[in-house]
């Protein structure tokens, strides 16, 4: 005997639900609906939503509603008491790319508080990112890499991503051609560098010359986290000697100071700072035609965060033995 029809409420229940999520996305950008709409117990069905039906199109919707969820305070609060991360680590191996780009918006989101951090290394996501940053899709890759940065905040979640050799794949992905993925890359690699253990691992794995070549990107995110992964690393001696072997390396941090983005001249400052302390380093900043004098005006600028750091880099391109 043949199963009966499907009545006329199931067949039309998938286009009502996507309605109703629909509609719950614009009322969670509501900060007053947002708390309402949370303290109804909207989290926990989201997550089933966004992991468990078949229909592609319903898992698209509530990841989305999920997303807008993580940006409101109480809705990262329901997230935590609901263990929500937990719940959709599985729905970064989906198969649509949409579902698997919100739920990373999401967790970033997620885990902008300490409480979120910590679930994502409680629930084992370090290692898990760390893998799909070498194999994302390139319109995806970026964002394991991001979060992953925010997982190496907890210090259980640095050891396990050096321990599933995070710093190679930021390596690899630094040679990527999407420019998002070069910067976050950049920036979990400087991030994960501040383990002496990873700046040993970045060195040996050419990471210096890459992130040298990087200065001279077009997209200004790329040189300020190239500047800041370079400072990392060159906290130790070899780390200034393998940077200062690059060709033209210096050259090409001291142009930075002049660039129209205020974080990748403070980053310069920063990493020029550490730089200068090696006699050649040192040496070429001095007689370069615009260190110094650049610097200067950076002092006199009248901005007092960025004449605290140009003062720092003064100090340390001056200073003689």
């Amino acid at each position: 005997m043949s199963a009966p029809p499907a009545s006329h409420e199931s067949k039309g229940m998938p286009k009502l639900r996507l309605n109703a999520l629909r509609v719950l996305c614009e009322e969670l950008r509501n900060p007053f609906s947002a708390g309402e709409t949370v303290r109804a117990g909207v989290c926990p069905i989201l997550t089933t939503l966004a992991t468990k039906p078949e229909n592609k199109e319903t898992r698209e919707a509530a990841s989305k509603a999920l997303c807008a969820l993580a940006v409101d305070s109480n809705g990262r609060a329901s997230m935590t008491e609901n263990k929500s991360a937990v719940e959709v680590l599985s729905a970064l191996s989906d198969a649509s790319p949409i579902v698997r780009s919100n739920i990373y918006d999401a967790l970033v989101n997620y885990s902008a508080v300490r409480e979120g951090v910590n679930q994502l290394v409680e629930a084992g996501y370090a290692p898990v990112l760390v893998e799909k940053a070498g194999k994302e899709t390139d319109d995806v890759r970026h964002m394991p890499l991001n979060l992953l940065y925010n997982a190496c905040k907890n210090e259980n979640g640095l050891k396990a991503a050096l321990e599933s050799n995070a710093v190679e794949v930021c390596i690899e992905n630094l040679g990527h051609k999407d420019s998002l993925v070069k910067h976050h890359a950049a920036a979990t690699l400087g991030f994960l560098c501040f383990a002496d253990s990873a700046k040993v691992t970045a060195i040996q794995n050419q990471a210096v010359e890459m992130l040298s070549e990087l200065l001279a990107d077009h997209f200004w995110k790329v040189r300020a986290s190239a500047a800041s992964a370079l400072m990392s690393i060159m906290q130790t001696d070899a780390g200034k000697k393998s940077f200062v072997s690059c060709e033209g390396a210096v050259g090409k941090l001291v142009k930075l100071l002049k660039d129209k983005e205020d974080l990748v001249k403070i980053n310069a400052l920063k990493a020029i700072a550490c730089a200068a302390v090696h006699p050649e380093a040192r040496r070429e900043m001095k007689e370069s035609s615009d260190c110094l004098p650049v610097i200067h005006q950076i002092v006199d600028g009248g901005d007092p965060f960025m004449s605290k750091h140009a003062s720092l880099a003064k100090d340390a391109v001056l200073w003689e033995p």
